[in-house]
């Protein structure tokens, strides 16, 4: 599917519903902005971009994404690269990543990739029952 982009003044946010595991970093962390009950859901308007730079970069899998237009900073990958591995096999990575399998190259500063091997969107997490 790739990214859907929701166009604001000073800020875009992008997101991939492929990618999104619902951690609920967006609509806990911004709900003037992400609300799922709201077409569009999200409303980039609705805050300043610094706010929702931050509230994006919470975003474990990827799934949401940001183009400042206001010269702000852009999102800075963790340095070193760090690795969360659950017990179940979700593989929380953050750091200056390029993913590449035999179908496309990515590069992203944020994912969750399954350990479990029953994803639907592989090499991501798709929050199968098997990884909760």
């Amino acid at each position: 599917m790739g990214f859907k982009t929701y166009t604001g003044k000073k800020i875009d946010v992008q997101f991939d519903s492929e990618r999104c595991v619902h951690a609920a970093e967006c609509v806990n962390g911004l709900p003037e902005v992400f609300d799922v009950k709201k077409r569009p859901w999200i409303s980039p308007d609705n805050e300043n971009a610094a706010r929702i730079a931050d509230v994006v970069e919470r975003c474990p899998s990827g799934a949401l994404q940001y183009v400042r237009k206001d010269n702000g900073d852009k999102e800075a990958p963790n340095i070193p690269t760090t690795v969360h591995v659950e017990p179940k096999g979700k593989m929380y990575v953050r750091g200056d990543l390029q993913i590449t399998n035999e179908a496309e190259s990515i590069h992203a500063t944020r994912v969750i990739l399954c350990g479990c091997g029953k994803t639907g969107n592989y090499p991501f997490c798709d929050n199968n029952e098997a990884c909760r």
